[in-house]
């Protein structure tokens, strides 16, 4: 069995050699990719895509066909999610189809690396290897050239992969809010009747001055992007243009909004409900409250849903009537996260999981002297302390941005006993 997952696993890293192998379409071109201004080598980049560099370059070589671009504005959404659009490929130039395949070239040749890397890791470690390699979704890796097939797949998998990311975000976002109020009521569980009174006191307190914020402007409208205008960009109020706003803070220069310069728009506006100096401000719910705005953004200015928002769909934004209304923003202490069954499921897993613990004499016996949760680390990458403020490190595009945005992932943990 081991021979035949070995010539498995052999077999699609045969594939991806043999597309790989041919001659380069640009044979002056060099084999490593360049990084470019904003920093799109990163594995991740501003998408969190394992393929996210393949995914920019392709999006600005298409973009770069003025027909093919004209095209994509005015595709249907639908088709554009589908990716029914890519039958439109065949109406690119040659020189740009040139470019496409180069891109594919080195997208296989990273592939391949990785496959190779995957497997020399695993005989290292003594694993078998299942033979089960991943075959990439987003490239059609049985043909060495870019066709509408590639784009196709690049753009169904992109979408899925986002879509799914959103998703997960929100299921993680919503289990930390559980915990927090789990651990808030096993706290109370522990508490005498008197102090019980004084920690409930004191979270309502909390509570109650963290909505004492000023009113939060409608992300994206007039009067948000005009704040921005004055008070990041230090401009005139009465000057507001949203052509220069726009090439303003295109930060890497490529004539699109992508999803971290959009979140980048709305530093001003968290910092009004997010004191990351403020015990009561919880800077997990500070990025929660981003991703929000930027999910309501694109899905009122992206129309044709590709992920970037570019000027012509800016600026057909700014002519709206719903430009020129702020409507307000109900930040998430306003509107439920989870509901109460899913809080008392959620409860019940969380009280048989501690009581696997204790009885493997992982815990103590008594749930006040459980500090942790089990499965996470006392490191708060959003609940740093609130004399300590967090600063992540942005994308490279963003380097002069730090100490303005947040951007970690979910998980900090609240001890059942302050005391």
């Amino acid at each position: 069995m081991e021979g035949v997952s070995t010539f498995l696993v052999a077999a699609v890293i045969g594939v991806l050699v043999n597309n790989i192998n041919c001659a380069p379409v640009d044979p002056k071109k060099s084999t490593e990719k360049p990084t470019d201004a904003n920093g799109v080598g990163d594995a991740g980049g501003e998408t969190g895509l394992e393929y996210n560099r393949y995914l920019q370059e392709v999006v600005q070589v298409l973009e770069s066909d003025p027909d093919f671009r004209q095209k994509l504005e005015k595709s249907d959404p639908e088709d554009i999610r589908t990716g029914k659009v890519a039958r439109e490929l065949e109406y690119v130039n040659h020189h740009v189809r040139n470019k496409l395949d180069e891109l594919k070239r080195q997208e296989m040749e990273r592939l391949r690396h990785l496959a190779m890397e995957e497997y020399e890791r695993a005989r290292g470690l003594g694993i078998p290897h299942d033979g089960r390699l991943k075959i990439p979704g987003h490239l059609d890796h049985k043909s060495p050239s870019f066709e509408s097939e590639d784009l196709r797949k690049l753009i169904v998998q992109t979408s899925k992969d986002l879509e799914e990311a959103d998703r997960q975000r929100k299921e993680e976002f919503k289990e930390y809010e559980m915990q927090k109020e789990f651990e808030h009521q096993n706290k109370l569980k522990t508490l005498d009747e008197e102090k019980r009174k004084a920690e409930q006191k004191a979270w309502e307190d909390a509570q109650t001055k963290h909505k004492q914020h000023p009113k939060m402007h409608h992300p994206g409208s007039r009067q948000q992007l005009e704040e921005v205008w004055e008070e990041q960009d230090h401009l005139s109020p009465d000057s507001f243009n949203p052509k220069t706003f726009f090439q303003l803070h295109d930060l890497d220069g490529n004539g699109f909004w992508d999803p971290d310069e959009v979140k980048a728009l709305f530093i001003k506006e968290l910092d009004k409900a997010y004191d990351p100096n403020a015990p009561e401000d919880d800077m997990a719910e500070r990025y929660e409250e981003m991703e929000r705005m930027r999910e309501h953004v694109f899905n009122e200015t992206d129309t044709n849903r590709d992920y970037l928002i570019s000027f012509p769909e800016f600026l057909e934004q700014t002519r709206k009537q719903e430009f020129e209304r702020d409507a307000g923003w109900n930040t998430i202490d306003e509107q439920p996260v989870y509901s109460q069954q899913e809080y008392m499921e959620f409860e019940r897993q969380r009280q048989m999981e501690i009581q696997r613990l204790i009885d493997q004499g992982m815990l103590p016996p008594h749930p006040d002297m459980m500090r942790n949760h089990p499965r996470m680390p006392n490191e708060v990458p959003y609940g740093v302390p609130p004399q300590q403020p967090y600063y992540p490190s942005p994308p490279v595009a963003q380097q002069k941005m730090v100490g303005q945005m947040f951007s970690p992932r979910y998980f900090r943990v609240i001890p059942l006993n302050r005391d």
